[in-house]
């Protein structure tokens, strides 16, 4: 082996010397070539032999956090949990117990800033205790959020809050008309715990006080729908969220100045409230809220709280179709350009390879991380890694799991609640 790697220098010298006899003068060539043998072959063996890779992170086995090597090394982890990798962070990352470390950003340049801990442990499993920091885990990993610009973190931020008061406070998706059985039975098996929870107090305290109840009874408070005069099928919530953040009361005389009285199927009162703090178990609904949530919060943070109202838009009333034709609540998106909206027909299809792709202007055309999707009936929210959020059914996880194929006449998911339904159209934050 020795005999081999001796050849090898020899021949490395060799090449030394050729190369600086056609570069330098003659004194220097000789000076060069004094130098290079006068080195020993233990010499350069050492220097071959010693040339070891550095790996680029460090992984934590037991809580998943990806560190930079360096970090990694310093961070006071247990040897046992050390996992050294040179694999590229993506791949790393298709593991979704895999997150980077909120410290040192894996070594990498992420918008992240705002998120980094001011606060030093010594235990790698930790978790950091910024609110945002917690909420952002609940629905797609630190790194993807980083890449993000600082404007779409903030709208995605949104969407979290409106969501996560969703998972943790509404136990029926158009549940309107469904039975005390039938809503025990449904929040039960579907909602969280913690909405379960408020199921419970809500027919144990708040009606089964005040007023008789039976199996069959409709008792949850339910919007009325005064073209078919008769109630809807879709159940209001007095939401905390918007009215501890003091957005307007309503953008009406009646809205701003009175309360709303909301009853039951059974004409039954079940609260009143003022109908900017209400919000409604349906996909559109929730859109509306999270658009609401965002430019209250965003847009008009500097406006007296009367003007909080997110110009106009209808939290009981806006439809799927909104989101797709000319009305109103697209108008007041569309006002700010911070939204964009995308027809389908207006994108052109192409076929490369046996597949379908998508172009827009001449650049081709993905969905992105924020973007609203609409189907006939139904509207969500697109988070990347196959997941979206919304409110088509009652959720006990942050997300849901789906993913989008391109075909000719929109993209399809492999939900089956979609029921092979195509999304045709998309709304686009580009406020960033």
């Amino acid at each position: 082996m020795k005999n081999g790697i001796g050849k090898k220098c020899i021949y490395l010298v060799v090449l030394i010397i050729l190369i600086t006899s056609f570069s330098c003068t003659k004194e220097e060539r000789n000076t060069v070539i004094k130098e290079e043998l006068s080195k020993s072959d233990s010499q350069i063996v050492e220097t071959t032999s010693n040339q070891e890779i550095t790996p680029k992170y460090i992984i934590n086995r037991r809580s998943g956090k990806v560190h930079s090597y360096t970090h990694g090394m310093n961070c006071g982890m247990s040897e046992h949990n050390k996992l050294e990798s040179n694999e590229n962070i993506e791949d790393i990352l298709k593991n979704e117990n895999y997150d980077i470390c909120l410290t040192c950003f894996a070594g990498l340049k992420l918008n992240l800033d705002k998120y980094k801990t001011n606060k030093i442990v010594d235990d790698d499993d930790v978790d950091l205790t910024n609110r945002e920091v917690n909420l952002i885990k609940l629905y797609m990993n630190m790194y993807e959020f980083g890449k993000l610009d600082t404007e779409t973190q903030k709208f995605l931020i949104c969407i979290f809050e409106v969501g996560s008061w969703y998972v943790n406070n509404v136990y029926t998706q158009l549940g309107g008309q469904k039975t005390f059985v039938e809503t025990n039975k449904i929040a039960k098996a579907s909602a969280s715990n913690a909405a379960y929870a408020k199921w419970n107090n809500y027919w144990k305290n708040d009606y089964f006080k005040r007023y008789e109840l039976r199996d069959e009874k409709k008792i949850l408070p339910t919007l009325y729908d005064y073209e078919r005069k008769k109630y809807s099928g879709m159940v209001a919530y007095c939401c905390d969220l918007f009215k501890d953040a003091g957005y307007g009361k309503g953008n009406t005389d009646d809205t701003k100045m009175h309360m709303q009285t909301i009853k039951n199927p059974e004409g039954e009162e079940i609260f009143k409230e003022y109908k900017n703090y209400c919000v409604i178990d349906d996909s559109s609904k929730f859109a509306a809220a999270v658009y609401y949530h965002y430019i209250n919060k965003e847009i008009l943070k500097d406006e007296d709280s009367d003007n909080r109202i997110a110009y106009g838009i209808d939290l009981w009333e806006t439809n799927s179709e909104n989101f797709t034709n000319k009305s109103k609540t697209m108008d007041i998106l569309l006002l700010k350009n911070k939204f964009d909206l995308i027809k389908w027909d207006k994108l052109e299809k192409r076929i490369v390879d046996n597949k379908i792709e998508l172009y827009r202007n001449n650049k081709k055309f993905n969905l992105k991380i924020g973007d609203l999707v609409y189907r006939k009936g139904h509207v969500e929210f697109y988070l990347g890694k196959n997941k979206v959020v919304s409110w088509g059914r009652v959720n006990k996880t942050y997300t849901i799991d789906k993913s989008f194929e391109v075909k000719l006449n929109g993209y399809y998911s492999d939900d089956s609640e979609d029921n092979n339904r195509p999304f045709v159209t998309i709304i686009r934050f580009i406020g960033g």
